[in-house]
């Protein structure tokens, strides 16, 4: 009689405390206390190990809704056979997500189809599993967004919701050019994530060099390319498409020639970009 109480007890104070999964679980915890002799220490492990659990799912689970991601691929559905040229060992090392605890930003550079988005969104994956709060946007519906925000007067609120998530990332730059305001507003977005050492991924159909044509000025790229750089990892994928290879298989290209093929595309490279020494 004393135990039922003191159970119906315990379950009202972890009711009152929030801890709904842990209440449920306490008679079938009680019962494997006694089938298997736990401790009290481990019993209360096993207990609040379950509330743990349930609570971390429930976070992933808004964060993936939050994150707005077109999709949900993993790293380990990537076809690295593919792109042979992709170094295997530094996607394992990212998947760490030690670059978000060092504030580093992982770029990701190649043509269309060699799945720049596939990596960027399973990196991201990654992080909202391990607790990070993420935001996905393309740069063709970030500018869709800054100019609706302009028009209601809500720029600084745009600019808070980017620079806030642990995680930001920019899929598809380089596809049109941005104009002046639109490219100035790019910039105080990667320069307040710089400022607060908060890391970006970024995929991008255009080399380094090449940024010019996203950007109004010659100045504006230096400036941004400076922040955005300084702290950085890029990743260059000179790959097949995955698109055009599906359709070389079906008969609807042709064939590529080797030779042209060697003579064509550069190898792949992963190009680590060492932190500055602040000054």
């Amino acid at each position: 009689m004393q135990a039922s109480l003191a159970c119906e007890a315990a379950r009202s104070k972890l009711e009152h405390l929030g801890l709904l999964v842990a209440r449920d679980a306490l008679d079938n915890v009680l019962e494997i206390v006694r089938l298997e002799d736990l401790s009290v220490a481990e019993a209360l492990d096993r207990l609040l190990g379950m509330e743990a659990h349930a609570r971390h799912e429930r976070t992933v689970e808004t964060n993936m809704k939050f994150a707005g991601l077109p999709y949900r691929r993993t790293l380990e559905e990537y076809d690295f056979g593919a792109q042979p040229g992709l170094d295997r060992e530094v996607m394992d090392r990212l998947s760490t997500m030690r670059f978000m605890a060092e504030g580093v930003n992982v770029i990701f550079l190649g043509p269309p189809g060699v799945g720049k988005t596939h990596l960027a969104v399973g990196l991201t994956l990654k992080a909202i599993e391990a607790g990070h709060k993420a935001y996905f946007t393309t740069m063709s519906d970030l500018v869709r967004k800054y100019h609706e925000a302009a028009r209601q007067d809500r720029l600084g609120r745009l600019l808070g919701i980017l620079a806030r998530p642990a995680l930001l990332v920019l899929d598809e730059i380089g596809y049109t050019q941005l104009e002046r305001p639109e490219g100035s507003f790019l910039f105080d977005v990667i320069a307040v994530r710089y400022q607060r050492q908060k890391p970006l991924i970024l995929t991008s159909n255009k080399s380094w060099g090449r940024w010019g044509e996203i950007l109004p000025d010659s100045i504006m790229t230096a400036a941004l390319l400076d922040r955005l750089l300084h702290r950085s990892i890029t990743v260059n994928i000179q790959g097949e498409s995955y698109r055009l290879r599906e359709h070389r298989k079906l008969g609807l290209i042709p064939e590529l020639d080797p030779e042209s093929e060697g003579r064509n595309t550069e190898k792949n490279s992963v190009t680590p970009k060492p932190a500055k020494p602040s000054r």
